[in-house]
């Protein structure tokens, strides 16, 4: 298990998906220091997974610009969808003999049931994360994913943006906190003994909050600069009764601005008391820091951003 302050990336850039530009972020989070760089994210998060599930005999059909189920249920019995920028990435790490420890993302189930639409409504609760079963049929198609992906990573982050939509008070459909646990739960166990956790940006309500400390999940990821009110849902007493470590968003992924060093810094000196195991990352991916219509700007300005993150760490470590 990690024992000390450890940078990672989401996974998302706002460059276009080609061969060149994989090589070239990949290559770019090594020369920064990353310890856990994530494979090279330069597609959107969902289609990534469900392009392909849906081009496969999985009960999921494309439909008018989104996804759609076809018939009663998911089927599970598919190739597992999606991996391979992971497989790529894996690929040119062992092929240049580079020691790596990569980070993979996925694309958690509610997170994905959220994309496929039920019928034309088109509103949250008719779409398939409002029905439990095929929330779980998603599940077990991620759990298979996880399972390859565990064989060559050192991290598995489970990506899940929607919770933080659909938990407030109370979870928004029929289903309630047990059935998120066990889901996530189930996937866990799948990932055997790498490191896994989940990320879920936005606002986190002490709801899901409480839920998240209560799953088998390794870490839990959250943005802490742009959402500074998230450090109230967790106390270090709960992070260390619950052995998680902690992943803190210190930086914006929003904003087009690079933070400097002590702004960083002055953000990860808040949780220094939040135990010893601790991950510092963007806040979200970068895939929408478009500046002024120009990808390359706002991949030169997520670099900087970056670069001043592993110099804060760094400086946390030095001063113990």
């Amino acid at each position: 298990m990690l024992r000390e302050y450890y940078t990672s990336t989401i996974g998302s850039f706002p460059l276009i998906d080609t061969e060149d530009n994989r090589k070239r972020c990949l290559e770019d989070l090594i020369a920064l220091g990353i310890d856990y760089p994530a494979y090279p994210q330069l597609t959107d998060m969902g289609r990534q997974f469900l392009d392909e599930l849906a081009s496969q005999d999985s009960g999921i059909i494309p439909y008018r610009g989104e996804y759609k189920i076809a018939g009663r249920e998911i089927s599970v019995d598919v190739k597992p969808p999606g991996l391979e920028p992971f497989l790529w990435t894996i690929n040119y790490i062992e092929r240049r003999g580079l020691k790596i420890k990569i980070k993979a993302p996925v694309t958690g189930p509610f997170t994905l049931a959220s994309y496929i639409i039920i019928d034309d409504d088109g509103s949250m609760f008719n779409r398939a994360i409002a029905n439990i079963a095929f929330v779980e049929q998603i599940a077990q198609i991620v759990s298979n994913m996880c399972s390859l992906i565990s064989r060559k990573a050192e991290m598995i982050s489970i990506d899940e943006p929607i919770l933080s939509v659909i938990v407030g008070s109370r979870v928004m459909f029929r289903y309630g906190e047990g059935e998120i646990k066990r889901i996530l739960n189930t996937i866990r166990e799948k990932c055997g003994d790498v490191l896994a956790g989940i990320h879920v940006c936005g606002r986190i309500s002490p709801k899901l909050a409480s839920i998240l400390l209560e799953t088998d999940l390794d870490f839990l990821s959250h943005e802490f600069h742009d959402t500074p009110d998230n450090i109230r849902v967790y106390s270090p007493e709960s992070i260390r009764k619950s052995g998680k470590i902690l992943s803190i968003g210190c930086l914006s992924s929003r904003y087009p601005v690079v933070e400097s060093v002590d702004e960083i810094l002055s953000v990860a000196r808040k949780f220094k008391e939040y135990g010893e195991r601790l991950i510092f990352t963007p806040d979200c991916g970068f895939r929408n820091l478009i500046i002024n219509g120009s990808r390359e700007k706002g991949y030169e300005v997520a670099l900087g951003k970056l670069r001043n993150m592993v110099l804060a760490v760094s400086n946390l470590r030095k001063e113990g």
